[in-house]
């Protein structure tokens, strides 16, 4: 092998072995998770939803503009991209075949488990995107807000619709 190859290679393959691969935590090892958070990434975004009638459009139109924003937004603001929540309160659309929805409670509970867990992993700034309204968005802003003084995290919660000013409140991340 030429000298000149050795040396590429040699300074080319460990930036291969430490480059980030992906900003989804779904995709990482543990190894990759704990070498990134949170040394060089302390802030989080957590798609949220639910599952519910949308006329033509897909029962989980909820849960896929969060994720998609979280996907645009993670290398802009150097996030990891926890996994979508795809289950949220939903009442008025039961009747429709393949609404789902989870008790308030249970929802709660959920949810008060894993902003904790997020806040425990190393994460100080958590930013949840909402694709549902309604009385979910009010118990997100509720329990975000408890986790964040509890643990003394940042905690913010926006909707896909105001992805600008999601944009401009991570100013104060």
């Amino acid at each position: 092998m030429p000298d000149w190859l050795r040396f590429v290679l040699m300074c080319w393959i460990p930036l291969c072995i430490n480059a980030q691969t992906t900003r989804e935590m779904n995709d990482m090892n543990w190894m990759e998770f704990r070498e990134l958070v949170p040394s060089r990434i302390d802030t989080v975004l957590l798609p949220t939803g639910t599952l519910e009638a949308h006329g033509v459009a897909n029962n989980g139109a909820d849960n896929t503009a969060p994720a998609a924003i979280a996907r645009d937004m993670a290398p802009k603001i150097n996030a990891i991209i926890a996994p979508v929540l795809n289950y949220g309160i939903t009442g008025s659309l039961d009747a429709y075949p393949g609404s789902l929805r989870i008790s308030e409670s249970a929802y709660r509970a959920f949810l008060t488990d894993i902003l904790n867990g997020l806040a425990d992993n190393g994460f100080r700034n958590i930013l949840i995107i909402n694709g549902h309204g309604g009385p979910q968005t009010a118990i997100l802003n509720e329990i975000a807000e408890r986790v964040g003084r509890e643990h003394k995290v940042r905690t913010l919660v926006e909707r896909p619709e105001r992805e600008e000013k999601a944009h401009r409140d991570l100013s104060r991340f």
